[in-house]
């Protein structure tokens, strides 16, 4: 289990790995597709027909509650084609919860875990707000690859 993690003076976050689909994803999706993202809508969908639980091998999905709430969710897959590469996948922290560190706090609970996995991290993300994000974390931005937009090395 993660650890709790206060965030300024906000109510405390606690991050914890899950193995379900958390109660409270369908209003973060309605929030997400709101805002014009779609990937929550194909985590729900991946996740009920089973094409995408984030249950192989260095594998995780990772959900963010604060006074009960779920506020955010991330998870991790590995590469089909490198085991040394984990993909950061279906990130979305809740639009109130922006800016209090939540951000910082899910990612860096997922680099946590992938270092016993991977020897680095890839993304994809079109959102500027986004790439100014990952980018303030240590991710570097890749050019021209059609399935990455950044990437990130593990350090161990």
């Amino acid at each position: 289990m993660m650890p709790t993690v206060e965030i300024g003076s906000e109510a405390p976050v606690q991050i914890v790995p899950v193995a379900d689909l958390p109660e409270g994803v369908e209003a973060l999706c309605v929030l997400g597709e709101a805002e014009g993202f779609r990937f929550l809508r194909r985590l729900i969908d991946d996740w009920r027909c089973g094409d995408n639980r984030f249950d192989q091998e260095g594998e995780a999905f990772l959900a963010v509650w604060m006074a009960d709430r779920l506020v955010g969710v991330a998870g991790i897959n590995r590469d089909c084609d490198d085991d040394t590469l984990g993909r950061v996948r279906r990130v979305y922290v809740h639009p109130e919860a922006r800016s209090h560190g939540v951000g910082h706090a899910l990612i860096g609970a997922i680099e946590q875990h992938a270092r016993q996995h991977f020897k680095r991290l890839v993304l994809y993300t079109n959102a500027e707000p986004a790439m100014h994000f990952y980018e303030s974390m240590g991710y570097r931005r890749i050019i021209g690859h059609p399935q990455r937009s950044h990437e990130k090395r593990l350090t161990p």
